[in-house]
């Protein structure tokens, strides 16, 4: 679980992005507060508010996802770039998304979600696919 807090994610995202070619900061002060990370490549921008495990169990990682919507929503000043949640691929964080799974939020609000899996690697579920992402996967 270590591997999966907050500070974790960042350094997996931000070593998978540069990866990919993504030019990536971290710790941005933007015009709705500071955000974790911004990766720009190809005229294209992220803005990236990553949240990860704590010990406090299943009500703690809810606070913390919903904090993280809160803060990335405030950061959505910008329409020329898109705006993602990153989150670690756990029992406690896919059972938060179930919460989504018939929500269109994400879809409205074009929020792409980064998933960390405790092997290192990432992936990007797209906007449109979070609600099925969540209703696709529960552990």
């Amino acid at each position: 679980m270590d591997n999966l807090k907050a500070n974790n994610i960042i350094n997996m995202l931000k070593r998978g992005l540069k990866q990919d070619g993504w030019s990536v900061k971290e710790h941005v002060k933007t015009a709705g507060g500071f955000v974790d990370l911004t990766a720009d490549r190809d005229g294209m921008s992220f803005v990236i508010e990553a949240k990860g495990e704590d010990k406090g169990g299943f009500y703690s990682t809810e606070m913390n996802f919903q904090m993280g919507l809160g803060q990335i929503m405030a950061r959505m000043t910008d329409k020329s770039k898109k705006y993602a949640i990153a989150i670690p691929y756990t029992q406690d964080f896919i059972k938060v998304l179930q919460k989504y799974k018939t929500s269109f939020a994400f879809k409205e609000l074009g929020l792409y979600l980064f998933v960390a899996n405790s092997d290192n690697s990432c992936f990007v579920v797209p906007p449109e696919d979070v609600a099925s992402f969540a209703e696709q996967n529960h552990n």
